[in-house]
């Protein structure tokens, strides 16, 4: 029996990367997983398969969270196939090109936000008639840590994720006294395609930065968000938690 057995969750952008390692952590724990994804239809599918493989249930589902309509479709369609909804993880974000904030006007900074908010807001938004009937459900969204240790170049994506760490804290004042919980989960940087997409030397000094000497794996984040959704966590919420290796605050 693990700490989830029987729980319903979904998870957007689990397609790769973090998203398809925190998949995989809730189907070990034995949630039953809605992936969904927007174009990474075989990341998805590999991801469902390795749950299966190892005795879990997972489905696929696609959806471009911009859409406000196709959101909703979707999560009525994860509710529907899984008989249920415990969990829902806001992974799925936007990330634009870096630009510093002196250089960057109103539309890119706008853009930023579309990438890293709407998502989070239409797919809640779609969840919460669900949660609030049932007065239960735990929503874990993901920030990011660079709210505590800016970066040059990536201040509209830090600004979209404050916005994000708003949401998440409101939103847990505004649904405590129904039963639900709402938390963040902030990672430093991780080893996913797009952080092996940057220059070595970027990576090897925020390695060099972090007091435990290395960038988080997708799975040390996925450990994090299980936390939130285990019973551990029940009396939790509005917090924000971050597996980053004491890289934002030591």
């Amino acid at each position: 029996m693990g700490l989830l057995t029987g729980k319903k969750a979904i998870v957007t952008g689990a397609g790769r990367g973090i998203g398809s390692a925190i998949a995989l952590r809730l189907a070990l724990e034995g949630a039953e997983v809605a992936i969904t994804y927007r174009g990474s239809l075989e990341g998805a599918e590999a991801t469902a398969t390795r749950i299966r493989d190892s005795g879990g249930s997972a489905i696929t589902l696609q959806a471009d969270l911009n859409d406000a309509l196709a959101t909703l479709e979707m999560v009525r369609s994860a509710h529907q196939r899984m008989g249920g909804l415990d969990f829902l993880i806001n992974n799925a974000s936007g990330f634009g090109a870096p630009a510093r904030l002196k250089d960057a006007g109103w539309e890119v900074i706008a853009q930023e936000y579309a990438e890293v908010v709407r998502p989070t807001i239409h797919v809640t938004g779609s969840a919460l008639p669900i949660l609030l009937d049932q007065k239960s459900g735990k929503i874990v969204n993901l920030a990011a840590t660079l709210l505590q240790r800016p970066a040059e170049g990536y201040g509209a994506h830090a600004m979209a994720k404050a916005a994000i760490l708003a949401y998440t804290r409101t939103l847990a004042r505004e649904l405590g006294p129904s039963g639900i919980t709402v938390n963040a989960v902030s990672p430093g940087m991780t080893t996913t395609e797009f952080t092996n997409s940057l220059p070595a030397q970027e990576r090897n000094a925020v390695s060099a930065r972090t007091p435990l000497r290395r960038l988080a794996s997708p799975d040390d984040i996925a450990g994090a968000v299980v936390f939130f959704c285990s019973p551990l966590a029940d009396f939790i919420t509005g917090s924000n938690l971050a597996p980053d290796g004491g890289l934002a605050v030591l």
